[in-house]
């Protein structure tokens, strides 16, 4: 009898697809993503219960499903691999980090680096980049080996996901509707084989913003806070690869050709907060921002449907406003609260409130250095294990307190000593500095 747990079904497939329903070709990836499960399961019998490398038969089947994920999207060419290796080939001059690319490397076909490169990303993000796993580990090889030569023998002959490719041809109305648009991208930047583990970032800041809520006997407001919460995050979320931000990774996989492209390149950050309304005309309605007095004209295109109610001067309005195409649009969530001397106390006393229109800076070069300084002399870790100038070099790429530019600076300086992947005997971590600098402190 065959263990469930043991092979891959609808639901788990699913779940990396946009869409409601099947597809005419599910079946067919199905049975692929289980044969991918049985490639990758004896170099995971291999190893040992303790062994760091080894996954879990949940986690392989997830990793089946994004490598078979992966695969479908080179057969559809939807792009979204090719979309990133293009990235980085215009950032970095080739198109994966780590791996020595020679003429057998197509971009846009298949190939055993990018499968290689996605088990290695699997593995990372798994673990909350808690462990340094090398690219070049031979457990990531052998399943790429095999797996590849899976994917060769079917890749004359398998089908394109036709649902998958209409998903991202959108028409000329959804190219003009702002909630189309977010829609997609934040599907592919939350949902998608390559960015899934942003999904669950997303969960887990909702189930904080829920317990955040009923500590402060606010359960009624969940489903509006939450659904602000997932708006801004399709907006906002700064992901691992060069970070790009939802609206320009959707831009990159329709291509510099496709009409939306400077469209959603020109959509900036989204600013949610408290503001008041100031009046209007028949193009633009005004918003003032409470706490930094800045003033907003929002297209009147993105009000259709606000109630009236919400215009009386006596209302406060929490709401978030995005700069796209030149103008200001209201998306997302609205909540109306009656004015009153303390709200506006709280509003004005908060300075994420009001510097709500500042960019984020890093610390003052002399903080920085004294955050490094301790955390490069810890010798002992939360578990009582030993630390070595690697594992004190890790922990320093993973602080969020050491910016990006000052880190790389430093261990350019020579000052952050024993950078390096686990077990890895070359300098992959160190060729590739800014690229993972940028993955980890995104």
């Amino acid at each position: 009898m065959t263990n469930d747990k043991l092979r891959i079904y609808s639901g788990d497939w699913k779940t990396l697809h946009p869409y409601t329903g099947s597809a005419p070709t599910d079946l067919y990836y199905i049975t692929l993503s289980n044969k991918v499960l049985a490639a990758i399961r004896p170099i995971e019998e291999l190893l040992a219960d303790d062994d760091y490398r080894k996954i879990d038969d949940s986690e392989q089947k997830e990793l089946a499903c994004m490598l078979t994920a992966y695969f479908e999207d080179i057969i559809s060419q939807t792009g979204i691999f090719q979309a990133f290796s293009r990235v980085y080939h215009r950032q970095y001059g080739k198109y994966l980090p780590f791996y020595t690319l020679d003429s057998d490397y197509i971009p846009g076909e298949i190939n055993i680096e990018d499968i290689q490169f996605l088990i290695w990303h699997y593995h990372m993000q798994l673990n909350n980049l808690d462990v340094a796993y090398s690219p070049a580990l031979d457990t990531f090889a052998a399943i790429a080996a095999d797996v590849m030569a899976l994917f060769e023998t079917e890749y004359e002959t398998a089908p394109e996901n036709e649902k998958l490719i209409h998903y991202f041809q959108l028409d000329e109305k959804e190219q003009h509707n702002l909630y189309a648009l977010h829609s997609r991208f934040l599907w592919l930047c939350t949902q998608s084989y390559l960015f899934s583990n942003n999904g669950f970032l997303l969960e887990d800041q909702a189930e904080s913003l829920a317990d955040e809520a009923k500590e402060a006997d606010l359960k009624e407001q969940i489903p509006d806070m939450v659904n602000q919460l997932c708006n801004d995050f399709g907006f906002n979320q700064v992901t691992e690869f060069m970070r790009l931000t939802p609206p320009r990774w959707l831009a990159e996989v329709l291509g510099e050709s496709s009409p939306l492209y400077a469209s959603l390149m020109s959509m900036g950050h989204k600013y949610t907060g408290y503001y008041r309304y100031e009046g209007g005309n028949d193009q633009v309605t005004r918003f003032r921002h409470i706490a930094s007095d800045r003033v907003l004209e929002v297209t009147n295109r993105s009000l259709v449907g606000l109630p009236r109610n919400m215009k009386a001067p006596s209302l406060i309005l929490r709401t978030g406003f995005v700069e796209w195409n030149g103008q200001w649009w209201l998306s997302g969530q609205i909540t109306s609260y009656e004015d009153s001397e303390d709200l506006i106390g709280q509003i004005t006393g908060d300075d994420d409130e009001y510097n709500l229109f500042e960019p984020d800076d890093e610390l003052p070069d002399d903080e920085q250095q004294v955050i490094l300084t301790d955390i490069l002399a810890t010798t002992e870790g939360e578990d009582g294990q030993t630390l070595d100038e690697s594992d004190t070099a890790w922990q320093a790429l993973l602080s969020d307190e050491i910016g990006e530019e000052f880190f790389i600076a430093q261990v350019r300086a020579g000052q952050i000593k024993g950078l390096c992947f686990y077990d890895d005997p070359g300098n992959l971590l160190l060729d590739n500095l800014r690229f993972v600098t940028e993955y980890v402190k995104r």
